[in-house]
């Protein structure tokens, strides 16, 4: 038997039980894949809560939280040719890894398991697909280039802190905006932080940027970001907002094999998401509860067997 962590109907974190269920077997292109660390995001709060059923739609009872983790492939199902057992990987993309083992789709076009390079831990490989996946794609829509600046909003969050790192990585400046306690981490990241607030908009005049991206959302970061890029194709928001689209803050459109990409771009060269809290997963109700108080400063994360 293996252990999972479900929900039978939607609501807070209380919702969630953990229980045994057998140990999946792979079907003709599928691998096992046994867990070491598993991502905790914003959007399994709001799968919980029911505020993305129309995105994800999910089969309750007995739905499975989580969107990324890191693990080991321990069978692998017939026609598989990418992976063997033994190799380290991570999973990305739809729900589902709460639990111990998961059987996941195998192939390049499914998009769901990337080989983890032997540079990341287990922890850092666990936290890069949403965050970092999410950072580059936001970056490729700006049409970022080396020389450039760039202002991020909500630059101390998981996918701030991405972004300030890949447009660095990519030969940018980067300006973003945080409140004052986490300063000094972007400041050491190579970014120039700006408070958020009253007087952010003024501040924000000293400089001429070429692109901008959102990862806070809200009435202050679109003014900043119309404010601050005159053309709409340069500016991009990861928050689905009506009226911030309204007025020209594009929406986040994600590009193909968005990790491997991400990957291929971060190299041998630093880049690391600060973790400010690990769990085993059986308490993962408590990492979401704390998850949704926000201000955390990095990611959390699931540890099985724990």
């Amino acid at each position: 038997m293996s252990t999972a962590v479900l929900f039978d109907r939607y609501g807070d974190p209380g919702e969630l039980y953990v229980t045994d269920v057998p140990v999946p077997r792979p079907a003709p292109g599928e691998v096992v894949v046994r867990y070491t660390a598993i991502g905790v995001n914003p959007i399994d709060w709001k799968v919980l809560r029911g505020d993305a059923r129309a995105l994800l739609p999910l089969a309750l009872p007995g739905a499975c939280l989580g969107v990324e983790a890191a693990g080991v492939v321990v069978e692998v199902g017939e026609g598989v040719r990418r992976f063997e057992v033994g190799d380290a990987v991570i999973r990305h993309g739809r729900p589902g890894t709460f639990r111990v083992h998961e059987a996941v789709a195998a192939s390049q076009e499914a998009d769901e398991l990337t080989a983890q390079p032997g540079r990341f831990s287990a922890e850092q490989a666990a936290v890069l697909p949403v965050a970092a996946g999410t950072a580059y794609s936001a970056l490729r829509q700006t049409g970022l280039r080396a020389g450039e600046l760039l202002l991020v909003h909500g630059a101390s969050g998981g996918v701030g802190l991405a972004a300030v790192q890949l447009a660095r990585l990519m030969g940018a400046e980067v300006v973003g905006t945080a409140s004052a306690r986490h300063h000094d981490l972007l400041r050491s990241l190579g970014a120039t932080p700006v408070e958020y607030g009253d007087g952010l908009l003024d501040a924000l005049d000293r400089w001429s940027f070429d692109a901008t991206v959102d990862c806070a959302g809200g009435p202050q970061p679109t003014e900043a970001a119309l404010r601050a890029v005159d053309r709409a194709e340069r500016r991009v928001t990861i928050v689905p907002d009506a009226a911030a689209q309204g007025r020209g803050v594009p929406f986040l459109d994600h590009v193909p094999l968005e990790l491997a990409a991400t990957l291929d771009l971060i190299g041998h060269r630093p880049f690391a998401l600060p973790v400010s809290a690990r769990f085993p997963l059986s308490r993962a109700a408590e990492a979401l509860a704390l998850g949704l108080k926000g201000g955390t400063g990095g990611k959390i994360v699931l540890i099985p067997g724990e």
